[in-house]
C-alpha cells in the first residue's frame, strides 16, 4: 500500500504533525547518486533549481497513476505554493496563500476516509467532497513550512545524490529531453541506475531524474507568473464538527 493511501486511511486518527509527515511523505523521495566527477554541475544545478529561481514547479510520478505535483514561489518575500497529489481516482490538493492554507479532496478520497468513521451521514460526505476548507494556524503554519520551503525537497534529493553507497562513476553525454539541450549523467553506483537531465542552455536547471524501475521527479516553469488566490466559498475548519474533520486531508 503506497504512503498517500496510508494516509488517506488514517485520516480520522490525524493531528497537525501528521499532517505534515504525510505530505513529507507523498512529496518527497530520495533518488539519485553521482561521482566525484559530477558534483560542480550538479551542485550548480540544484542551486539554479532551489534557490535561484523565483517559482518551480516539481512533479513526481511514483507509478502511471500516482503523482504529486508541487508549486512554489517567492512574492514580495512571501512563501506561497499549491500541491496536488493523485493515485487512481483519489486526488488531494493544498493551497497556501500569503494568509492561510486550504485543502480539498475529492468525494472519491471522501468517501474512503468517511469509511472509518461511524455515524457520518451521506449527505455530510458530499458536502466534503470537492469543497475548500481553511485550516486553522497552526496547520496552515505547518503547512507553509513544509510545502514551500524548497530546502527539504534539496536536502533529501542532495543526500540520496551523495549517499555513499550509491556513488559510481557517471556518464556524461549530450542529449535533449522535449526539445530542449541537456547534459545527460548516468549513474550506476547504486541499486537502481539513475539518470539526470541538466539544462545545457541557459541557467544550468535540473530538468529531471529517472530512477530505473523507480521514482521520476521532473522541473518546470522556472520563473514563470505565479497567481493564486484563497477560495471564496472556503468552510472554516474550526467550525466543522470533529467527525467532519476526521475526513480531512
Amino acid at each position: 500500500m503506497s504512503a498517500f493511501t496510508r494516509e488517506i486511511r488514517r485520516s480520522r486518527h490525524r493531528t497537525t504533525g501528521c499532517l505534515a509527515a504525510a505530505v513529507l511523505t507523498v512529496a518527497l523521495a530520495g533518488c539519485g547518486t553521482r561521482s566525484s566527477a559530477e558534483e560542480m554541475l550538479i551542485d550548480e544545478a540544484l542551486d539554479a533549481t532551489f534557490e535561484e529561481a523565483d517559482t518551480l514547479t516539481s512533479t513526481k510520478r511514483m507509478s502511471a497513476d500516482e503523482v504529486a505535483v508541487i508549486r512554489t514561489a517567492v512574492t514580495d518575500d512571501t512563501e506561497r505554493c499549491d500541491m496536488r497529489m493523485e493515485m487512481g481516482e483519489v486526488r488531494a490538493e493544498f493551497l497556501i496563500t500569503d494568509s492561510a492554507a486550504y485543502s480539498r479532496s475529492n468525494k472519491v478520497a471522501v468517501r474512503l476516509a468517511a469509511s472509518e468513521v461511524e455515524g457520518l451521514p451521506p449527505e455530510a460526505i458530499e458536502m466534503m467532497g470537492d469543497r475548500w476548507v481553511k485550516r486553522n494556524q497552526l496547520t496552515s503554519d505547518l503547512a507553509r513550512k513544509t510545502l514551500c520551503d524548497r530546502t527539504g525537497l534539496r536536502d533529501e534529493l542532495e543526500d540520496t545524490f551523495l549517499a555513499p553507497e550509491n556513488r559510481g562513476d557517471g556518464k556524461e553525454q549530450d542529449a535533449t529531453l522535449n526539445g530542449r539541450p541537456t547534459t545527460k549523467i548516468t549513474f550506476t553506483g547504486g541499486p537502481k541506475p539513475v539518470e539526470v537531465h541538466v539544462a545545457a542552455e541557459g541557467p544550468p536547471y535540473l530538468l529531471k531524474i529517472t530512477e530505473r524501475g523507480g521514482v521520476v521527479w521532473t522541473f518546470s516553469d522556472f520563473d514563470k507568473p505565479y497567481r493564486t488566490s484563497a477560495p471564496a466559498d472556503a468552510l472554516d475548519e474550526e467550525e466543522l464538527p470533529e467527525k467532519l474533520l476526521a475526513v480531512l486531508m
